[in-house]
């Protein structure tokens, strides 16, 4: 189902976060599954966390996944797109903590990074109290003691790798957006190249070219990102593995074990500890 796209940059709260003058401003928004945020960028940068639901960020250079116990990190004047990903009916509750240049970032481009129990209760407190008190929060308060705290638990950076190189060439990004619509193991690198008229050859000199690995490894990390999604959002391994064209539960636990080092259980487990 289509839906309404969301333009922040009309959002007052969002504006007095990037007017303000602190090095940390909050901001708390809610959205339903689906739903889509096009393309914008800030003036500040920005860690996008989410308490509740998944998500992902799209920019020129690729995608990341936001899932449980992860933030992604958005520098700013990066012109990105957000997709809001789950079960129809469900929310994914978005928490923005938005930085002035005098944080060191944990990369030059965006980033997933993991979030401590600490960084989580940080964000939640930070954009609680802000919904109470002005941006321009005052010394002493208890926003202002939070802010440089904060800031210290992100020296912490773990930069996690839950990112999709994305192409520039017309006939490779059309193959790429076909895949990721349909994530699968079907189809051979023959049958997409034949798809755009092209010999596998050329197909397998795009990729390589264009995102310096294999058709395989760029399907093979497209099907591991999906399937971390999907287990987040609750989903049995059964479920995944034949969604995704797994011969087998067990060829599905296997891939991911190789790929992350935990069974599927294992990581539904760790998303869920703080």
């Amino acid at each position: 189902m289509k839906t309404e796209a969301i333009d922040l940059r009309t959002d007052a709260d969002l504006a007095a976060c990037l007017r303000v003058r602190r090095p940390v401003a909050a901001l708390a928004f809610d959205y339903a599954a689906g739903e889509r945020i096009p393309a914008h960028q800030h003036t500040k940068a920005q860690l996008i966390y989410a308490v509740e639901g998944s998500l992902i960020v799209t920019t020129a250079e690729g995608h990341w996944a936001l899932l449980p116990t992860r933030a992604i990190w958005v520098p700013a004047h990066t012109r990105h797109i957000t997709r809001m990903r789950g079960p129809a009916g469900t929310k994914v509750r978005m928490r923005t903590v938005f930085f002035d240049d005098s944080v060191r970032p944990p990369a030059s481009t965006c980033a997933v990074v993991r979030v401590s129990p600490l960084l989580r209760e940080l964000i939640v407190a930070l954009c609680d109290i802000q919904r109470q008190e002005p941006r321009l929060y005052r010394p002493q308060s208890r926003a202002a003691l939070i802010a440089p705290l904060l800031i210290a638990e992100l020296r912490l950076w773990q930069v996690l790798p839950l990112h999709l190189p994305w192409p520039r060439e017309p006939r490779l990004r059309r193959i790429c957006h076909a895949l990721q619509q349909s994530p699968s193991l079907h189809g051979s690198m023959d049958h997409w190249a034949a798809g755009e008229s092209i010999s596998s050859r050329t197909l397998a000199r795009l990729f390589r070219a264009e995102l310096g690995m294999s058709f395989d490894d760029w399907r093979s990390q497209l099907l591991l990102l999906e399937a971390q999604i999907r287990l987040a959002q609750g989903q049995s391994s059964q479920r995944v593995a034949r969604a995704l064209g797994y011969a087998s539960p067990a060829a599905f636990s296997a891939m991911f074990r190789r790929a992350t080092g935990h069974s599927p259980v294992e990581h539904k487990k760790s998303l869920h500890r703080v």
